[in-house]
């Protein structure tokens, strides 16, 4: 039996909390320190994760008021595991690591969803990060203030000395709503890493090539004078850098535009389809023949078969 078999729920999940805000703020996230600290963490959170799914803190058939206050801190667990994932930096299997850390997100939404802390329409689990628009402008200026007051405020509440039960909840409920504003940040970074990753393994199984960048057309430098004397004096200073006159460079440049004008005029122009309403001299011809026709001829005139 391990020293954590004897460690009480509330501080075991105390330490795997402790031990995340570790991994977050860790500066080499190469080094074996913060591979055995991650995988500590995950260690602590699943052995949480287990002994709470087992004692049945959560029902579909009750409320978040029907929640106990002490059970409110074990919502946060597969908040805390989908983040621990996230910052497991094992190359080898970074995208393993991710898409379990989506899954977290994802249960963790599930439940506060169940207790009506989020709706389903709040919550896009395969969202990446637009084009920035006015409209989501406003969206990610109006959830980083939400996001800051919620801080301020739990911040505030846990200074508190002697802080009573209806404080204590409304603490673990302010955390509830901070981590599903930030759980949906973190599924949109996810959501945009994951296609890099799998482009990564195509490369690496042949299955793909690495794209060819094209280089721009670089202008090559030359120096612009006003007059033929500063030609001479520039030349003489920049040997290697050709010298152009203003004049030159104006002729230059309207010979350039003479020469893709004349390209444009003598460029074959499309052959429009022709309109099969639109009359012509023929068509007409042929209408004013056919009516002058059956002017002389009425119908039924012709082949009679030989009757009169």
């Amino acid at each position: 039996m391990s020293d954590e078999d004897n460690i009480p729920l509330t501080d075991l999940l105390k330490s795997a909390r402790e031990n995340t805000k570790l991994i977050e703020d860790h500066d080499d996230r190469t080094s074996e320190n913060y591979k055995d600290l991650v995988f500590e963490t995950l260690g602590q959170l699943d052995r949480v994760s287990v002994t709470v799914a087992g004692l049945h803190l959560f029902s579909c058939n009750e409320t978040i008021d029907d929640v106990s206050t002490e059970s409110l801190k074990f919502m946060l667990v597969n908040a805390y595991q989908g983040l621990v994932h996230q910052q497991h930096f094992d190359f080898a299997n970074r995208k393993a690591h991710i898409l379990a850390a989506k899954e977290y997100y994802k249960d963790f939404h599930h439940l506060c969803q169940l207790y009506g802390l989020s709706k389903s329409t709040e919550f896009d689990l395969n969202r990446t990060n637009n084009p920035v628009t006015q409209s989501n402008r406003v969206e990610k200026i109006q959830s980083a203030k939400e996001k800051k007051q919620l801080e301020e405020k739990i911040q505030e509440l846990e200074k508190r000395t002697n802080v009573e039960e209806e404080v204590q909840r409304e603490i673990y409920l302010s955390n509830i709503k901070l981590w599903l504003m930030r759980s949906k940040e973190e599924l949109f970074h996810i959501n945009s890493e994951l296609p890099m990753l799998e482009h990564m393994e195509k490369l690496r199984a042949g299955q793909a090539k690495p794209q060819t960048i094209i280089k721009p057309k670089v202008m090559k430098p030359f120096i612009l004078v006003k007059s033929e004397l500063q030609k001479q004096v520039y030349g003489a200073g920049y040997p290697s850098l050709p010298t152009v006159t203003l004049d030159e460079y104006y002729e230059t440049q309207l010979k350039r535009i003479v020469e893709e004008q004349q390209m444009q005029k003598n460029a074959p122009k499309p052959v429009e389809p022709e309109d099969p309403d639109e009359e012509t001299e023929e068509s007409l011809a042929k209408d004013r023949a056919w009516s002058d026709w059956k002017d002389t001829h009425k119908r039924g005139w012709g082949n009679r078969h030989n009757r009169s």
